[in-house]
């Protein structure tokens, strides 16, 4: 981050604007802060950490993030919200108990309820590589 960044009197910067929609698509600070600034990639870890924080507590930034997780929520196509309300649904209106325990079943299993399972393996074991390739989202600002 260079000084040039830390006044621009709330609009962002290309690279600012490239972390901030990182962080709100789900990369790390310290991912998105490497994403956006590239020779920070060769720093130690905890140089980056201080960098992307004290970028992230700048309020333009995080106001930005904010707008871009919104946006993001809002052209989801089903979000875990829904599914909630869908299976409050069910509860609600089933005409078999069964339907009502399956619905909280999986209510407790989307909130992270259940206890950890164990998983029994046997056999070989093969090596599976994925290369995960990074699309950034271009998002259009809503008209007024």
């Amino acid at each position: 981050m260079n000084a040039a960044d830390d006044d621009n009197n709330g609009s962002l910067t290309p690279r600012q604007e490239a972390f901030a929609l990182s962080v709100a698509s789900g990369k790390s600070q310290a991912d998105a802060y490497r994403n956006a600034y590239p020779k920070s990639t060769t720093w130690k870890d905890t140089a980056v950490w201080q960098q992307a924080s004290r970028l992230m507590a700048q309020p333009h930034v995080a106001s930005r993030v904010a707008e871009h997780r919104a946006e993001l929520t809002r052209r989801s196509l089903w979000a875990r919200e829904d599914s909630v309300r869908s299976l409050m649904g069910v509860i609600r209106d089933a005409e078999r108990a069964s339907d009502i325990v399956a619905a909280v079943k999986e209510l407790n299993a989307m909130h992270g309820f259940n206890a950890p399972q164990k998983v029994e393996h046997s056999g070989a074991v093969t090596s599976v590589t994925r290369r995960i390739i990074d699309v950034g989202v271009t998002l259009e600002k809503p008209d007024a």
